[in-house]
């Protein structure tokens, strides 16, 4: 079975910004998956993330964004960084349950826990998506992927079951 959604945390995941609720918008871009802030805070884009971006979507992957943040400074580091027109859902709220985000992106593109695979860096997030949603495969960034580079090439393997190689 192929995976069919993707959904990717931001902070320290997706992107090396720790926090950007913190940031101040706009923002604007400086390069190639590099954006800036009104006051000067770079964030980049993680090595491999727009190959993977592309990759999904030809391959008919969803993709989606869980991320406990505020809206706006999410949003605008996205747009800037050239990335949020990839996604399909893109699920950006002030609280720390990662578990109810992800079921609303899974209802929201009707599908199955087992048709999807979360990634975050914090384990806590991961565990709990496990918790709720039987079947999803949860991986935590820089443990069980330690890459978007790895983490394209399961993709490449075009099946859910590359995900469960790993542990996680």
């Amino acid at each position: 079975m192929r995976a069919k959604l993707l959904i990717l945390d931001l902070d320290m995941t997706l992107w090396d910004c720790p926090d950007i609720s913190l940031a101040t918008p706009p923002f604007r871009r400086v390069g190639e998956g590099v954006a800036v802030d009104a006051e000067g805070t770079v964030v980049r884009l993680r090595e491999c993330v727009m190959e993977l971006l592309s990759r999904a979507k030809s391959l008919g992957v969803k993709l989606a964004v869980a991320s406990w943040n505020l809206r706006e400074p999410a949003e605008g580091a996205l747009e800037a960084l050239g990335v949020k027109e990839f996604f399909d859902v893109i699920v950006v709220e002030p609280h720390p349950r990662k578990e109810e985000m992800v079921g609303r992106i899974l209802e929201a593109l009707s599908l199955r826990p087992e048709d999807a695979v979360f990634i975050d860096d914090n384990a806590g997030m991961v565990e709990r998506v496990k918790r709720s949603h039987p079947g999803i495969v949860a991986l935590r960034f820089g443990e069980d992927i330690t890459s978007f580079c790895e983490l394209l090439e399961r993709l490449e393997g075009s099946r859910a079951e590359s995900f469960h190689g790993v542990r996680g």
